[in-house]
């Protein structure tokens, strides 16, 4: 079958994006903040980004202190989710009904309180201060009022090697798929990445990245949000397994630095 090479969202060729003062190539992006208490560095954000130390905090406590988890388990749980795994157990169960979450509903573009360079140690803290609501999948998206589904943030884990070649303002991610012994299809997520390419929509990028600080943890890598990026282009071709995936380039947008 034929790759998809798509052109870039805006149909022009890639020697027309913008450049950065740095040198860097950037896309222009829309609906990167929905009211001024997203941009960055006004009261509002730091507001917000007290109540994420203070949510991340307490969360972290709780991981620690596993008698107070299991008290509050008890209280809040019901009998429910006793299969999920302890961090996203206490994010899920706890954290979120005592109302400690922070930037809740899902949007397009920047979270307030947030910025470029912030490391978190779990995926559950991902969830928290809402950069992504997807304990597991690596896509997050949104459905909108007419049905259409937008990507809000993607992990980039490493574990399909999403990455060629790491770089600050490049991303070559991988799609999913419920089953790797399967064609990928234009579904949920990757469908959601392919709207956004098509409306020029922004999508938060989080790299999960090697930390031999994190030993204490049992495990050596931190999540890093790395900011904005936009989807230029699309394709497919043959996965590990033989099987068709979908594959994004995505680069960093103009307002990336957010």
């Amino acid at each position: 079958m034929a790759a998809l090479r798509q052109k870039l969202g805006n149909g022009k060729s890639s020697s027309k994006l913008n450049r950065a003062k740095d040198g860097k190539r950037v896309i222009p992006c829309k609906g990167l903040f929905r009211d001024d208490k997203e941009k960055p560095f006004t009261a509002k954000w730091y507001e917000t980004r007290r109540n994420i130390k203070k949510a991340l905090s307490f969360y972290r406590e709780l991981l620690d202190n596993k008698q107070l988890l299991n008290k509050l388990w008890q209280e809040h749980e019901n009998g429910r989710n006793r299969g999920l795994k302890v961090h996203i157990r206490a994010a899920k169960v706890v954290v979120r009904t005592m109302g400690k979450w922070v930037n809740t509903s899902k949007q397009i573009g920047p979270i307030s309180g947030t910025k470029i360079g912030d490391h978190f140690y779990w995926r559950g803290e991902l969830s928290i201060v809402g950069l992504h609501h997807e304990f597991q999948r690596g896509i997050d998206y949104m459905k909108l009022i007419n049905g259409k589904i937008l990507a809000t943030s993607i992990v980039d884990s490493g574990r399909y090697h999403n990455v060629d070649e790491f770089c600050s303002d490049k991303l070559a991610y991988c799609g999913e798929g419920d089953n790797p012994n399967k064609d990928q299809k234009l579904v949920r997520g990757n469908l959601a990445l392919k709207n956004n390419m098509d409306d020029k929509m922004p999508v938060r990028v989080i790299r999960k990245v090697n930390d031999d600080g994190s030993g204490d943890r049992g495990c050596n890598y931190k999540f890093v949000y790395d900011g904005l990026f936009c989807v230029t282009e699309y394709w497919k071709e043959k996965g590990k397994f033989g099987k068709e995936i979908y594959k994004f380039l995505l680069r960093k947008c103009e307002e990336g630095d957010r």
